[in-house]
């Protein structure tokens, strides 16, 4: 229904919530489709978040401080104790965070930079665990597995081993005889001299357990009968 002219239209869900320079007070343009202008679980859940975090600070400190000041139950230590510090500190990180990072788009490449320093210092460990936990089960593919052919698309140092070999983190496209290739990640305990010649492009014959495809071990010994790619 269009309002007459010069008459004040009426707040809606999807407007509601507008700001004074035009954007939704969610981080949608005012007027605009879509799932900014509306509450998401995630916006919810950030403002019930930072609600805990700071009511627990200001509730741990009014506590303490009660205690300290008068004769107050026991509990109030025990409560407030904990509340203050944990709230407390958890409060203390999001204003200094805020503090540095004034802008919403400062804020936004901060938490991009953390996240790809993450990512960094994660990856190399979950290669490490992955190629580990495949190893264990490297006795067993080898004596009950089916014969397949794999190539190496990838591989990492995997931060294990000792002065005789080293674990080495692998990718690998797995082929089984009458099937499309799919992609595997696995581990071997290798020594240093076989280490630099397991490179990407190299071509394996490896063990697959038919009810776990997934469980891949390198069969070396026929392996190193295959002529090298040219």
């Amino acid at each position: 229904m269009t309002p007459e002219p010069g008459a004040t239209p009426e707040p809606s869900w999807s407007t509601g919530f507008n700001g004074a320079d035009g954007s939704s007070g969610f981080g949608g343009p005012r007027g605009a489709a879509g799932p900014g202008n509306v509450p998401t679980a995630s916006t919810w859940s950030k403002w019930t978040l930072r609600l805990l975090i700071y009511g627990g600070a200001i509730a741990g400190i009014t506590l303490v401080v009660a205690a300290a000041l008068t004769e107050t139950p026991t509990w109030y230590w025990w409560l407030g104790s904990p509340l203050a510090v944990v709230c407390g500190g958890l409060a203390s990180m999001g204003i200094r965070f805020r503090l540095r990072h004034r802008t919403l788009e400062e804020r936004r490449q901060a938490l991009a930079e953390l996240a790809a320093r993450k990512k960094t210092l994660g990856e190399p460990l979950e290669r490490s665990t992955l190629a580990h936990r495949e190893t264990k089960h490297k006795k067993r593919v080898l004596r009950t597995g089916v014969d397949a052919d794999a190539v190496i698309t990838f591989r990492a140092d995997g931060k294990r081993g000792d002065d005789f070999k080293r674990l080495v983190y692998l990718e690998l496209d797995v082929t089984i005889p009458g099937s499309a290739p799919y992609p595997v990640k696995t581990g071997e305990y290798l020594t240093a001299a076989s280490t630099g010649s397991v490179a990407p492009g190299r071509r394996l014959r490896v063990k697959v357990l038919p009810d776990e495809p997934q469980r891949v071990a390198v069969d070396w010994e026929r392996s190193l009968r295959l002529e090298p790619d040219r």
